[in-house]
Formats: structure tokens, sequence, C-alpha cells
């Protein structure tokens, strides 16, 4: 492993911690600029030796694998961030569609970009068809509102969250958007999604998260009570998008084998025909 790596990490947490001092408006930007270097530094392979991931051989059994794969991207980011993903899936054969959620940024609640969600479903996949769901980060949150308060759990399959802060992150505390509010700890849009877990027990769940996340403060609140639970060991937040063993573990969430709903006779509450989002 290249030792510059430990030398630019200590760096970027030096980095974070400076920016709690910055002023309310120029946190948003210092965040943003800090995770386009660890972007850049992910892509220019210097975090880890991807040589030594143990690639995920898809199941025989196709079954499994006939839904189309909705991704979700985080905050400040686009349906671009999702492309390795979308790569590792193709391998598996899996059809995968990305959303862009607009505008990204937090000045628009989490519910109002579930509804987009909730249309772009609508729009791109047909009445009868069933579909998986990975959400990454923000994205996880977005997902989840989707499929707990607004019907999508008759008909999604699966969810995985990737790195999502279910219990909220520290780091929300910089910025005074309302998003950035609702990903705070104890925030009553935590509060609302995360006091009935029972919807998500419908749907077969997989949380991925990172110890040593660094944007999701604590990395433990990626954590749910239901479904399954994965930690694994990438050294960064982007990492978990970009860095083959977590890819892999995406696609062996996705290829878990469940009991086929019915979509009439699905016990959650029906899909939301008008929303209107809180501002």
């Amino acid at each position: 492993m290249n030792i510059d790596f430990f030398d630019d990490s200590e760096l970027m947490f030096a980095e974070i911690l400076s920016i709690f001092a910055n002023s309310a408006t120029d946190r948003l930007c210092a965040m943003n600029n800090l995770s386009s270097r660890l972007w850049a530094t992910c892509a220019a392979g210097i975090f880890i030796n991807t040589e030594r991931a143990v690639a995920y051989i898809s199941p025989t059994d196709t079954s499994a694998a006939q839904n189309r794969v909705l991704l979700v991207h985080g905050i400040a980011d686009s349906a671009a961030s999702m492309r390795p993903l979308r790569a590792r899936l193709a391998r598996d054969g899996r059809k995968t569609i990305a959303i862009n959620l607009k505008p990204s940024d937090g000045r628009i609640s989490l519910e109002a970009l579930s509804l987009q969600l909730r249309d772009y479903v609508r729009t791109h996949f047909s009445a009868g068809e069933r579909l998986d769901l990975v959400g990454f980060s923000m994205g996880g949150l977005v997902c989840r509102y989707y499929v707990q308060m607004m019907g999508g759990n008759s008909r999604v399959d699966r969810l995985v969250t990737v790195s999502a802060p279910n219990h909220g992150t520290l780091l929300a505390f910089l910025n005074r958007r309302v998003a950035c509010k609702e990903m705070r700890p104890g925030s009553d849009f935590l509060r609302k999604l995360n006091e009935d877990w029972s919807t998500l027990r419908e749907v077969k769940v997989t949380s991925l998260w990172t110890p040593l996340d660094l944007i999701i403060i604590p990395a433990t609140s990626s954590r749910m009570p239901v479904g399954v639970d994965k930690p694994i060991p990438a050294l960064a937040h982007p990492l978990m998008v970009l860095q083959r063993r977590p890819l892999d573990e995406v696609a062996k969430a996705l290829s878990h084998p469940l009991q086929r709903r019915q979509l009439a006779s699905t016990s959650g509450a029906p899909e939301q025909k008008n929303c209107r989002p809180s501002r």
C-alpha cells in the first residue's frame, strides 16, 4: 500500500476538522472541494491495492436478477457518480437506470427528492414492473422515504443502502440547507422515518457501510435494525461506489433470492397518487 495515502489522509482529516471553524456560508463549498479531492485521490489509485479484492461471482439462477435496478446518488452529486456501479452490475447482466435528483445540493427537502424518485419510477417503469433500489449516502434516505412513506414497498423487491446516514451525520450541522438539517441526528425527518421499521421488513434490505467513513459520523449511523448489515473496510465515503469490494457487495445483495409477491396482494400502503413535499 502506498505510504502517500497515510500522509494525505491525515491532511484531509485535519482539513475536515478545520471546516468547523469556517462560516456557515463557506462550509458546504469547503466540504464539496474536499469531496472532489477525495474522488480524485480514489481515481489516482492511492487508497488501496484493488487487485486483492475478491470478485463476486453471480449465481447461475437468473430468476433473482430479473428486476431492473434503479440507482440513486448522494448529495451535491449526479447520476454520473453511479457509472462504476452500473458497469459492475452490467457484468452480471443486470439492467440499470440512474436518476438525476435536482437540485441535489440540499436546497429542497428529502421528501421533495423522494417525490422525484416516485415520479421517475412511474415514468420509467411499467405499472406492474417490480424493481430493485440502490441508494448511496443521501440517496439511501430518499429511497427509504419512497419505500416507507410513499408506497414504494408495493413494487420494490430489494433495497440496498450504501453509506446512508440512516440515523444522521454530525457533518450535517455544518450546513443550514433544508436537506442537511433533515440529515442531522434526531431531526424530525429521521425520527419519523425510524419510528416504524415494519414496512422495510416487507423488502429485502441490505445496509452496506464502512467504519472509516469520515462523512457519515458516526459511521454506525448507517446501520439499521432490519435486513442484512454489512460493514466493509473501505477507506473513505466516496470509495463505497468506486472500490471493487463494495461494488461486489452491492451486486451480491441484489442477487439475494426472494419470494416474489403479486403487486395487487402487497400488504403495504398503495403508492401515493399525490404528495405535496414539505419545504
